[in-house]
């Protein structure tokens, strides 16, 4: 994924995903949810051991505030095992496991 000078990794996102497939669909039937919400693409890792897939979402700047919005709601609801949007790539969380996909919306 190329990230230009308007693109940003916004933070990293841990999942628990047990059944791995089952959560991928489920992940690939929201893109359109992401993409409402300013994202403009994703890498995806999968650790097979800890049964955690990690998503590391890129947003363009201008919509940077949306998409911290809808990262905060999701963490409030308790959706998410944990998430910071950081606006920058040193990241609190690092994405452990195989890359599986990078993707640009």
């Amino acid at each position: 994924m190329f990230i230009g000078e308007n693109m940003i990794r916004i933070g990293v996102v841990r999942h628990s995903a047990p059944d791995f497939p089952a959560w991928k669909q489920k992940f690939d039937e929201r893109m359109d949810v992401r993409k409402s919400h300013g994202w403009a693409g994703h890498e995806l890792y999968y650790d097979e051991g800890r049964k955690e897939a990690y998503v590391v979402h890129t947003v363009k700047d201008e919509k940077l505030d949306l998409a911290k919005k809808h990262m905060e709601y999701y963490k409030a609801l308790g959706k998410r095992i944990e998430m910071k949007p950081s606006g920058n790539p040193d990241h609190s969380l690092v994405p452990k496991g195989a890359k599986v996909e990078e993707i640009v919306y």
